[in-house]
Formats: structure tokens, sequence, C-alpha cells
């Protein structure tokens, strides 16, 4: 058996999806992991979501949910689930499921084999809409040319990764931007000298949406948090 999972999965609005998402994670871990929590964090959602997600911490004992009363965003309520985090390792996953939850088994292996501190998930495949993966695009050359040493092994950075539960607060970012959370994240843990590993994931295609990376204000928002953490290195303050 691989070390126990903490899963986090968080969303906005998502009535639709959180039952079928919850029952396919819970099937998958349960195949797995001896021991393994679900933490569900609805982010100020304005439909039945944070309804759901009780029914399923209520019918399923390794799920707990929370709730934020204002909309935070993405990257601030899966930081908020993975500082709850119990177990030795922590993952998250959106509601739409584009990481299969039956491949979770094996990135925790391949973490303890090569006695990662993080492992950071590259995907190997990109469907979205034209503007998200044109802003996707800049993101990622914006990145390479301020953080070109932090970058350097790791093609991509705002996908998913996997956490060693014990490194989590060491790593915790500045940043509450759905753009800069999790990059910030990976190149503290590379800046600290954490062993931090790369690994291609297939993704499960859903509908495509436009996402809040897309949106002017998160973009905004995602320069600012990328600016000053630039800053903040340059003058040794970080």
């Amino acid at each position: 058996m691989p070390a126990s999972l903490s899963l986090v999965m968080a969303g906005y609005n998502e009535e639709k999806n959180v039952k079928k998402a919850v029952e396919a994670s819970v099937a998958a871990l349960d195949e797995t992991f001896a021991e393994y929590e679900i933490i569900l964090i609805d982010d100020g959602s304005r439909d039945g979501t944070a309804r759901i997600m009780d029914e399923m911490a209520a019918l399923h004992p390794r799920v707990r949910a929370e709730r934020n009363y204002a909309n935070l965003n993405f990257g601030a309520s899966v930081l908020r689930g993975l500082l709850m985090a119990r177990c030795d390792y922590a993952i998250y996953n959106a509601m739409d499921l584009p990481l299969d939850p039956r491949l979770i088994k094996d990135i925790v292996r391949e973490a303890e084999d090569g006695r990662c501190d993080v492992l950071v998930l590259e995907r190997e495949s990109y469907a979205a809409t034209g503007w998200r993966k044109l802003t996707s695009s800049a993101n990622l050359l914006l990145l390479r040319l301020l953080f070109p040493r932090a970058m350097r092994g790791t093609p991509v950075v705002n996908y998913i990764q996997l956490f060693r539960r014990e490194i989590i607060r060491g790593v915790l970012p500045l940043a509450r931007s759905p753009i800069f959370v999790w990059p910030e994240m990976i190149f503290r843990a590379k800046y600290a000298g954490l062993r931090v590993g790369n690994r291609k994931a297939p993704v499960q295609v859903g509908e495509l949406r436009k996402g809040a990376f897309g949106k002017p204000h998160d973009i905004m928002w995602g320069l600012y948090d990328m600016a000053r953490f630039r800053v903040r290195k340059w003058t040794g303050s970080c």
C-alpha cells in the first residue's frame, strides 16, 4: 500500500459535478489507500454545491466538507484545503476531474520512489478555449523570462501538484491569485532546496471552460503577485 493521501477538491457553483466527482474519487482511493481523506471546499457557491458536499460528507466517512462564506477563488480555496490535510501526501483536483482519480496511486508511488517533496504534473494535452490557451502561453513565457532558474526542468506549473504534507507550510505563497499560487509554491520549494519532480499525466477532457485564469481581473491580480515575488527575491526579502 502507498502512503496515506489527502485529496482536496474545491468548487464554485459545481452542483452538477460534485456527486459524480466524489463518488469516482472514493471508488478509486478505496481500492488502493488504506488511509485517505477527501476535503471538499465550497467556494461561496450560489447554487446547491454546499448542500451536496454536506450530503457526500454524511454518506462517506472519509469525506469532509468545508465552505467559504465568500467566493475566494480556486487557488485560495485549495490552499485552505491543503492546510487542513492530515495525511502523508496532499493533492488537489477540480470537480470536473481533469486528473483521473485512478491515476493518483501511481503518482503517490512515484513521489515515494523518487523521494519527492513536490511532484509537478504536466498535461499530456490541453483542451481549452482559444483565449485560455493564449493567456496560458503568455503566462508561461513571462514565468520563463522572470524565473529562468526556477522554471528549469519544470515545463508546466499551473496544472496539478502533489505535496508532501510536512513541507506545505514552508512553501506557502503570498499569492492568492489563481494564476500564481502554484508557480510560487513550486518556486519556493526549489529555492529551499527541496526535491521537485516532474511527471506527465493524461487529462480527462470535459466541457471547455474559460475559467478564472483568463479573466482580466485575475490576469492583473496574477501579474501583481508575480511581480511582487520577483522583486522580493531580488531584494532578498523573501
